[in-house]
């Protein structure tokens, strides 16, 4: 892939796509070509970073899963797979539509049940869920705060929550340096450049939110260090993120946050 491909994002026009509606249009757009467009070589490239750093924690979950931005359900499916029930929950219904063919195509369509839906009102009862993923959707919420209510009343107490965001700071670091604001770029081979809300938070902001709705943080890992040099820009080895995980103090530097949390009781 050239570099203009993988850069595309450095001097386009964009059109502003603005607010919760603004994430789901975007979604919808992107639906068809997701999961190979090559104007999203970075989303790919952070996936599957994101994936090597949570995936255990993920394959640990039992009963009936809640997954919150399922998107095309690379998560939703991956839980399936090993037999637990999965209740896939998006915005954008042609995400979901594209999710629904991956599960029949895989065989595990009965283990998977979708649902069009805000992360920040759930529309389900309390304490029905064992377990909760919300990947790399968290940052699009205007309001994390009543998130963090809905994920603590729809879990059982002990039930487990991963949390996968991407760092405020090196997230911030990258809007500044193109102008983007409180947005993020995106483009593939049916959608012309867009810009949409989302703001990150680190591991910290993820467990001071979390704990007034009475998580406990049991472990957080980093990966995509590409901000300790602009070489990993090029080539980053993803067994550098086990190697720079081991000293707490560079997780400043990680592009995403996994955090890892059990629901010890309601709100307080």
């Amino acid at each position: 892939m050239s570099k203009e491909d993988r850069f595309w994002f450095g001097k386009v026009r964009y059109r502003v796509l603005e607010g919760k509606e603004g994430v789901r249009e975007a979604y919808d757009c992107m639906a068809g070509v997701y999961d190979f467009s090559k104007y999203l070589y970075w989303t790919r490239k952070m996936e599957e970073a994101e994936e090597r750093a949570i995936r255990k924690w993920v394959d640990g979950f039992s009963g009936v899963c809640l997954d919150v931005g399922c998107g095309t359900g690379r998560y939703s499916l991956r839980i399936a797979r090993a037999g637990v029930e999965v209740v896939a929950l998006d915005l954008s219904l042609k995400m979901l539509k594209r999710l629904r063919l991956k599960a029949k195509k895989s065989g595990f369509c009965d283990r998977v049940n979708v649902v069009v839906a805000d992360g920040e009102r759930l529309p389900f009862r309390e304490n029905v869920f064992d377990c909760l993923v919300c990947a790399l959707a968290f940052d699009h919420f205007e309001d994390c705060e009543g998130a963090a209510g809905e994920f603590s009343r729809i879990l059982k107490n002990n039930g487990l929550c991963v949390l996968s965001v991407f760092n405020g700071c090196t997230l911030g670091d990258f809007q500044r340096r193109y102008e983007f604001g409180d947005k993020v770029p995106f483009k593939t081979e049916d959608m012309s450049p867009v810009l949409v809300f989302e703001v990150g938070h680190s591991a910290g902001e993820v467990e001071e939110i979390f704990r007034n709705y009475g998580f406990a943080v049991e472990c957080v890992k980093g990966c995509c260090y590409w901000h300790i040099s602009r070489l990993f820009e090029v080539y980053y080895p993803f067994w550098l993120d086990s190697f720079f995980n081991l000293f707490r103090g560079l997780l400043k530097y990680a592009e995403i946050h996994g955090v890892l949390m059990r629901k010890k009781h309601g709100l307080l």
